[in-house]
């Protein structure tokens, strides 16, 4: 390796000394050299990585210790099931993407050091609470034998009845209040966060034995919990409510890590979809706020004459989002649903729904350009998801009950399917290609106002609702 490098760089040098005998001035021409001498050392760090056979070094070679003046010593990185590492940890003995005993030049060290110091900047500050002695970690919990085999066998190909729900497998009960919103956990397939009426955001382990099923308890809330959502690594909870604020909260430990305080109370929080260190927070004076977790302030305000903001999405690349908003003002129709562009801060369009009916849901298709909004005339309407934003007139899901209530709606983790809430209780399971009525499950004595599939198992669905109990369906 080292014999290739330095048979590339006198050929190199060869050429700039003929160059100068040939033109017999060597002034422009020696601050050439200087360049391509430059050019060469980029170079020469590109080939040595390239032929870096520990290629396992090269994705990790952030994690570095630089010492001055010094060879760089390799140290094997952790094995990656020897637990939870947070994100902003700094992994002290690790890889320069350097072969052991050869000097490493001030700009390889630079180059090292830069990448050293954006690997340790992390979004979301981790939590400095410590375990109780004999805690289990509620992040590592194994999943039942059923339940990996079906993570195994997951059949993507088979018929639609095949893939929902058959039955009630088991109920969550802990809230003594109505419960808002439930969410599945996008790393952890065991472990479900809700949201409840009375001040109380939950973690549940859904497969454990019925008297552990509650892992993790958030009363930091002074009033009533709207919404909860899972950060992209899945070890964070964000909550909102009429306490006014949204609070951050770490999963392992039950420990808040930052409040997010604001002057009027939050009806929905949502993550960015591939920036974790940012999050929209929808409120009750019609404001919608791109808060900063770093800083704990908005940086962002999309501004417009609202009513309340209900509900947040993005599309699937984060470019935009749309937004349901109570439309009780006089002639304020056409600001039922907006889409806006997330970075210029622009409506792009506010004529989407025309009807005079308030939209309490609305979700992006996880693949396709299309949305869809609950109304409260009782049918899920369908949008496109390209300017201008157009209602399909031919097709829509109905049979369900909204009247009046915040009911959630939301799609099966392929799009094949969606699902929602009812006044009577029960959850609709609707096709999304021919919107026909697939099945209907009595689930909750009184309204059911929200149900989610399993981020992987399409055949596990959640509901909760006024009754204050959760259930399971698979």
């Amino acid at each position: 390796m080292d014999a290739l490098v330095a048979a590339y760089e006198s050929e190199e040098d060869e050429k700039s000394r003929a160059e100068v005998e040939k033109h017999g001035h060597q002034g422009p021409m020696l601050a050439e050299m200087r360049a391509n001498s430059d050019q060469r050392e980029a170079k020469r760090m590109k080939m040595m990585i390239s032929y870096d056979t520990r290629s396992s070094f090269l994705a990790s070679s952030a994690r570095a210790n630089v010492i001055s003046g010094e060879f760089m010593q390799v140290a094997p990185l952790p094995p990656i099931n020897s637990g939870i590492v947070q994100r902003n940890q700094q992994v002290r003995s690790a890889a320069l993407p350097f072969p052991s005993g050869r000097y490493v030049s001030k700009r390889e060290r630079a180059a090292a050091a830069a990448a050293l110091a954006d690997s340790t900047t992390c979004s979301i500050p981790s939590s400095t609470a410590l375990p109780s002695p004999g805690a289990k970690n509620i992040l590592t919990s194994e999943l039942p034998y059923h339940i990996r085999k079906k993570l195994e066998n997951i059949d993507p190909h088979a018929a639609d009845f095949n893939r929902l729900p058959k039955g009630l497998v088991c109920q969550l009960e802990g809230h003594i209040k109505g419960i808002n919103a439930v969410r599945w956990s996008p790393t952890h397939a065991s472990l479900l966060a809700s949201a409840g009426m009375d001040n109380l955001a939950r973690v549940w382990n859904v497969w454990n034995a019925s008297d552990q099923q509650m892992v993790q308890q958030m009363s930091s809330h002074s009033a009533a919990v709207k919404d909860v959502q899972w950060s992209i690594d899945g070890k964070h909870l964000l909550s909102c409510g009429f306490d006014k604020a949204a609070r951050l909260t770490d999963v392992e430990y039950g420990s808040e890590i930052k409040v997010f305080a604001d002057e009027n109370y939050m009806n929905v929080v949502r993550f960015h979809p591939l920036e974790d260190g940012s999050f929209l927070a929808g409120g009750a004076k019609g404001t919608i706020k791109l808060w900063d977790i770093r800083s704990g302030k908005p940086v962002k305000e999309y501004a417009k004459s609202l009513g309340q903001i209900l509900d947040l999405d993005f599309n699937k690349d984060g470019k935009r989002f749309v937004s349901t908003s109570d439309i009780a003002k006089r002639n304020a129709s056409d600001r039922a649903i907006i889409v806006w562009d997330y970075n210029k801060q622009i409506a792009l369009s506010n004529q989407v729904y025309l009807e005079a009916y308030t939209c309490p849901s609305v979700r992006y298709h996880p693949f396709e350009e299309t949305f869809i909004a609950q109304s409260n005339a009782s049918y899920i309407a369908i949008f496109s998801g390209r300017p201008p934003f157009k209602m399909n007139r031919y097709k829509r899901f109905e049979g369900h009950e909204v009247s009046a209530n915040r009911i959630q709606c939301n799609f099966s983790p392929d799009g094949a399917f969606v699902v929602t809430g009812s006044a009577d209780g029960s959850t609709y399971y609707y096709s999304f290609r021919s919107s026909k009525l697939l099945r209907k499950f009595q689930s909750h004595q009184q309204v059911c106002t929200d149900v989610s599939f399993h981020p992987v198992l399409p055949s596990v669905v959640v509901s909760c609702g006024w009754d204050g109990r959760i259930c399971v369906y698979e």
